[in-house]
């Protein structure tokens, strides 16, 4: 809109836009009539600034952007530019300023930035598991690096410092069952008076030692330390966590960690993290303990029987002495056919691959391994291996990487999907929100609408993808609550269906099978129709060609079984076990590029399991599949009835 003034800094207006009324509120005539009108509708916050730059410019033009107060007392963000018009004798006859409503442009900007928010978040959360993961590898290295327990242990405290914790401490049950403090790591430099843990453990990590139940200080939603301080003996700390270390279901000590105030209290993820190093540490513990046994028995056979490592012992002439129950399990060959037999015979591919293996004149706990390929009567399996040289011939010590190079490739491909996922709406709503900030771009209303609208809808399909990756993490760490109350499945069947109708494609038809008479379902009811449209999602997704959606609800053997069954893509009988696993995606070129996170499934399994429940998928003859899943009724709950394969469930 325009708006002419007379010469000066606080020039009385000569003529302004009707516009102006619908954007302040106040009209033409108002404006004419009071000069100072201008200033007192300036944001108090911006008044100060908008007076000294116009009063800088000095008839030179100038671009500001500030905010109105309007009649209702909206704040209105506007963008003035000015610019003097002089006479032919150069002297300044008024001064010309357009004004532009910004409205819409910062709110596609914070927008933006909410969207940007959200991407940050959802990096950061896979950056710190990748951290956590990194942890937990690097403690597990320096635990089977080494058989001196003493040396391991402070390594391993030393790293649990750096990434987790001002203070950790390692007390191992010695002989005579007596717990003794072994490892102490502290951050550098403490805070707060400065003191230490004592020597000996306390009363607190006693009792989780050997009760093996673990403690987290203080409790979600305690807010004070004194619990903390006396668990810990007068250790000044905000926050610990202190688990048990266990081992074939013997207590062997316990593992804590603290903080001081320099740092947030620990959350359940942390003592899920400290769980998962006390557990490797046990491991540790119990491993190292039988290797102490076998050196003061002389009997190494015994304990390689209870190594997790496979072991392999050829003698000078090439063949199998010793073939443990771990080497039995990752290459499937039981020891009767392998004992005194030559390696290259029994062991397909022996020759070529122990050819790559080096081979130490002594143990070293820096030796070095290599990762190979084994044929086996399950498949391909990777192995880590290494041998040692020995008087009588040579020990061979491998491991199954198969599932982890499994879990390594699957993260990868899910971080590359993930990435894809947000990066798609990202870029749509980035664009979308760059044209509306182009000036040299006009758009009529309907233009406008057109791209806010894209801009609502990529959000909520981002939204959609970072609160599944949330809903997973919540899964995982055991943090989603239920809310177990009767309701209709016929309903909720009826309603999930209309509302996939809405935006189903033309080419897929949907419709609804219910038993009549139905027993009333009890379970958590968000939870039940989130697992509900997602397979029927899921149907309408994977029906590229169109095709017919049935969606079931039946009772059968006191529950209510819900079917999906569509005539789309189907599933390759290879992926029918694994479907439901986290992350896991079924070949591309079977699911025909639709795109995915791999947690649908996934989040619809644990669900489902959580209520009591069950589900699975079937063939649907030639063509598409069906996806089923049980959720017991009201009245074999309130009668507390047996339900084949189903655990009890009271209210």
């Amino acid at each position: 809109m325009t708006w002419l003034t007379a010469p000066g800094d606080r020039g009385s207006t000569l003529y302004v836009s009707p516009a102006i009324e619908e954007l302040t509120g106040y009209s033409q005539e108002e404006w004419a009539a009071g000069p100072d009108l201008f200033e007192k509708l300036l944001h108090p916050q911006d008044h100060e600034r908008v007076l000294a730059d116009i009063e800088a410019a000095g008839g030179v033009p100038f671009r500001i952007d500030y905010r109105l107060l309007a009649r209702d007392g909206r704040e209105v963000w506007v963008r003035q530019e000015t610019s003097t018009v002089r006479g032919r004798d150069g002297e300044p006859l008024y001064a010309q300023t357009f004004l532009r409503d910004l409205g819409e442009l910062r709110r596609a900007e914070d927008e933006r930035e909410r969207i940007a928010a959200a991407e940050r978040a959802a990096t950061a959360e896979v950056s710190e598991r990748e951290s956590r993961l990194d942890l937990v590898r690097r403690v597990g290295d320096e635990l089977s690096s080494t058989l001196d327990q003493q040396a391991a242990l402070e390594r391993v405290t030393d790293l649990v410092v750096r990434e987790l914790a001002d203070w950790c401490i390692v007390d191992v049950i010695e002989d005579g069952n007596e717990l003794t403090r072994l490892a102490v790591a502290r951050a550098e430099p403490t805070t707060g008076n400065g003191r230490g843990p004592a020597d000996t453990p306390g009363d607190g990590v006693r009792a989780v030692a050997y009760s093996g139940r673990a403690r987290l200080l203080p409790a979600p939603g305690e807010d004070t330390g004194e619990e903390t301080a006396r668990f810990l003996d007068g250790l000044e700390a905000a926050s610990a966590i202190s688990v048990p270390l266990r081992a074939r279901n013997q207590p062997l000590g316990a593992l804590t960690v603290a903080r001081t105030a320099r740092r947030a209290t620990y959350s359940v993820d942390d003592l899920a993290l400290v769980q998962d190093l006390a557990s490797r540490i046990g491991l540790a513990l119990d491993r190292g303990r039988l290797y102490r046994g076998v050196e003061e028995r002389a009997d190494a056979a015994r304990v390689l029987e209870h190594v997790g490592d496979a072991i392999l012992l050829l003698d000078r002439q090439g063949t199998i002495r010793l073939w443990n129950p771990a080497a039995e399990a990752i290459t499937s060959i039981d020891a009767k056919s392998v004992l005194g037999q030559p390696a290259e015979k029994v062991i397909p591919g022996w020759q070529n691959a122990v050819d790559t293996v080096p081979v130490m004149s002594s143990p070293d706990p820096g030796h070095e391994e290599v990762v190979i390929p084994i044929d086996t009567a399950r498949g391909e399996r990777w192995i880590s291996i290494s041998g040692v040289r020995f008087f009588g011939g040579t020990v061979y010590a491998f491991r199954d990487l198969t599932d982890v190079r499994r879990l390594d490739e699957i993260k990868a491909d899910f971080i590359a999907t993930a990435s894809h996922e947000l990066r798609t709406p990202l870029a749509a709503v980035y664009g979308a929100a760059q044209t509306l900030l182009r000036h040299d771009f006009a758009l009529d209303e309907t233009g406008r609408e057109r791209f806010v609208s894209l801009i609502a809808d990529e959000s909520e399909r981002l939204g959609r993808i970072v609160n599944e990756i949330l809903l997973a993490n919540q899964l995982d760490a055991g943090r989603v609550d239920l809310e177990v109350e009767p309701f209709d499945a016929g309903e909720l069947v009826e309603r999930v269906v209309e509302a996939t109708r809405a935006y189903a494609p033309p080419s897929v038809t949907l419709d609804v099978k219910v038993e009549e008479g139905l027993p009333r379902v009890s379970a958590d009811l968000d939870k039940a129709r989130q697992v509900l449209v997602n397979l029927v999602e899921n149907a309408v997704k994977y029906s590229p060609e169109g095709g017919h959606v049935e969606v079931e609800a039946a009772e059968t053997k006191g529950a209510v079984r819900f079917s999906v069954r569509d005539e789309g893509l189907g599933i390759d009988p290879e992926d029918q076990d694994r479907i439901f696993e986290k992350f896991y995606r079924a070949d591309p070129h079977m699911v025909r590029g639709v795109g995915g996170t791999g947690l649908g499934l996934y989040i619809c399994k644990e669900l489902v399991e959580r209520m009591d429940g069950r589900i699975w998928v079937e063939p649907n003859g030639e063509k598409g599949s069906t996806f089923l899943f049980e959720l017991q009724t009201a009245e074999v709950l309130a009668h507390g009835l047996p339900v084949p394969g189903r655990l009890q469930f009271k209210i």
